[in-house]
């Protein structure tokens, strides 16, 4: 991969982060009153959510651009750690309202605030999907849950989608989608 590749995949990487997804939250708007059966898995979700301790497990990354990368996930209540071993020398560190992205390659280091990116949504501790955080779908089926979140204020600052593995009753975080305002969409997909 050339330098000029890895670069654009950083931005694409950096621009979906931190841009919104006015579209798909628009999208979701209409649906944000949630039945019984939406209320209850987004509470199984949120009591999933905070009962995580520290762990870390390895994923896979597509970015809008069709680009891949892979690594490690690091997660602890507010704290999320990405350091890829492929493409090599990026890491991706989300805590305190920040996100820093260091390519060791050349040295370089990103900074910016988590303040406008739907990263930021899973980060907070406790985590609670209703006041700040709207919930703009809920969709289920056989063993598979997905929740998709909005900020309440700012539903253009992007969208989150998280989804689990719900077999008996017990869920699995599988995946991260972001999406943002121009319909970029990177997804992970975690592993294990």
């Amino acid at each position: 991969m050339s330098a000029s590749q890895f670069l654009g995949r950083r931005a694409a990487l950096l621009l979906s982060l931190s841009t919104a997804a006015a579209v798909a939250a628009c999208a979701g708007s209409g649906s944000t009153a949630l039945s019984p059966a939406d209320q209850t898995d987004v509470a199984r979700v949120e009591a999933y959510l905070n009962g995580l301790s520290k762990f870390s497990v390895g994923f896979s990354q597509v970015w809008p651009d069709g680009g891949v990368g892979e690594g490690i996930l690091t997660y602890s209540p507010g704290d999320l750690k990405l350091d890829y071993t492929y493409p090599h020398g990026l890491s991706m560190k989300a805590a305190n309202g920040h996100l820093v992205l260091r390519d060791d390659r050349n040295g370089s280091v990103t900074r910016m605030g988590l303040s406008h990116n739907p990263l930021g949504l899973l980060l907070a501790t406790p985590i609670r999907l209703s006041g700040p955080i709207t919930v703009t779908s809920v969709l289920r089926g056989p063993e598979f849950l997905q929740v998709s979140l909005a900020r309440t204020a700012m539903p253009s600052d992007g969208l989150l989608t998280l989804q689990f593995r719900d077999h008996g009753g017990s869920l699995v975080l599988q995946g991260l989608r972001l999406v943002d305002d121009r319909r970029r969409t990177t997804t992970f997909r975690i592993q294990g």
